[in-house]
């Protein structure tokens, strides 16, 4: 008698090749040690903006004190970006990694010992943000870079949509996490936390190995300035590379500085305390992390596309947040704002590294550093216009902003629109 496979086995052989297919770049070990690193990495770092944001706004009660916070973590990307990028070419990138992470874990540590003996101000918390935001845009670079040297093609939208997965969807732990902290053990005891995660990312970075590079002999030793000036010189010359950086700098002005008025919002309009703000940024990472697990299982082509669409779907949905007059309707906001993180955060990435030769990887996550360096010009106008007219008209107003700059981009770099994989 013959026997006729049934259907629950055609499903469960489905599932299991749509999750091998889904996490397929985590079958590389280079990656599974980057992958876990991060996993330390980004949860303390959700956890530092949650918990300085909540810290400088119970001290101040200013909103635009808490942009300021978001204001000295980004200035370093626009400050260094650049030349973040030629050290990433010059240098090894997990040493550069590395190095970061040491930095990240003194002033952890530093942090502490204040908030310990009672003397923490508010502006310790911009000095001290302001370095962990140095080394986020030496990592970056690094990072990003070096996925860039393990994967192409499709697996590199695979590793990507992974990593900003784990970047974005930590959102759903961290600032949770350090509020409930806050709530228990005050602010001190929240960096007791981030210590421990911190050494718990120096133990992986310290296990990744330099990758060869097939083309080091043509990489450009000369000054950061020369370097510098290379970087600028692959803008002018690649239309791709130029777009996904407009974008960049239009998704960063525009739209990410609204994350700097959900404290803000969380407490004098929805009248909610520190668990609920967290809860609204779990929100934000839960939708992130349900776009990341979709775009690796269908790592679609049309990576223009997914990138301008994503953007567009964050700022919609974070005016709808602005304008919530109930707590469940800002959380739903908050998860399809992440979505459309996803696809913006997975691309973003993808498009310079594909866009360029593997020599100027570096230099074209530079200048995507630089691009999102322009947050802390677009969080400094939103903390001004919420002063003066309010948050929700301010995060509203940032958002038809930046819907505007999209369309105008997507019309005047049809390259960039029409970027796909190359295999």
């Amino acid at each position: 008698m013959t026997h006729l496979p049934n259907q629950s086995t055609h499903a469960s052989l489905s599932s299991q090749g749509a999750f091998k297919r889904t996490f397929s770049a985590l079958a590389n070990p280079t990656f599974r040690k980057i992958f876990a690193f991060g996993g330390f990495y980004y949860v303390y770092r959700t956890m530092e903006l949650a918990v300085l944001s909540w810290f400088v706004l119970t001290l101040t009660d200013s909103e635009f004190q808490v942009a300021l916070v978001g204001v000295s973590r980004i200035a370093p990307m626009f400050i260094f970006g650049l030349t973040a990028g030629g050290l990433s070419d010059r240098f090894s990138r997990p040493r550069l990694m590395a190095i970061g992470q040491a930095s990240n874990l003194t002033v952890a540590v530093v942090m502490v010992g204040i908030l310990l003996t009672g003397m923490g101000q508010y502006w310790h918390a911009h000095v001290a943000i302001f370095i962990t935001g140095t080394t986020w845009a030496l990592d970056y670079a690094s990072r990003r870079a070096l996925l860039g040297d393990i994967f192409t093609g499709r697996a590199l939208t695979n590793a990507t949509s992974l990593d900003a997965g784990l970047v974005t969807g930590t959102n759903m732990i961290g600032p949770l996490l350090g509020t409930a902290v806050i709530r228990f053990f005050e602010f001190h005891g929240a960096y007791i936390l981030i210590c421990l995660l911190t050494v718990g990312a120096i133990s992986f970075v310290l296990s990744i190995r330099n990758l060869p590079r097939a083309t080091s002999a043509v990489v450009n030793r000369g000054s950061p300035r020369a370097q510098i000036q290379d970087s600028l010189n692959l803008l002018r010359t690649n239309r791709v590379l130029l777009g996904a950086v407009l974008v960049t700098i239009a998704f960063n002005f525009f739209g990410w500085p609204f994350m700097q008025m959900v404290p803000v919002i969380a407490r004098n309009i929805l009248g909610t305390g520190e668990l609920g703000f967290g809860l609204l940024l779990s929100g934000l990472g839960l939708g992130a992390l349900t776009g990341a697990i979709f775009l690796a299982w269908a790592q679609p082509s049309s990576h223009g596309n997914v990138y301008i669409g994503g953007s567009m779907i964050l700022m919609v949905s974070t005016a709808g947040f602005a304008w919530s007059p109930w707590y469940l309707l800002a959380f739903i906001c908050m998860f399809f704002a992440g979505i459309g993180l996803a696809g913006f955060a997975t691309m973003q990435p993808v498009i310079p590294l594909e866009a360029v030769a593997p020599e100027q990887r570096g230099k074209a996550m530079g200048a995507i550093v630089l691009g999102i360096g322009f947050q802390a010009i677009g969080m400094t106008v939103m903390g001004v216009v919420a002063e003066l007219f309010g948050p929700r008209l301010a995060v509203s107003l940032m958002a038809m902003g930046g819907i505007f700059m999209l369309i105008v981009l997507r019309t005047m770099f049809p390259a960039l629109r029409d970027a796909r994989t190359n295999n």
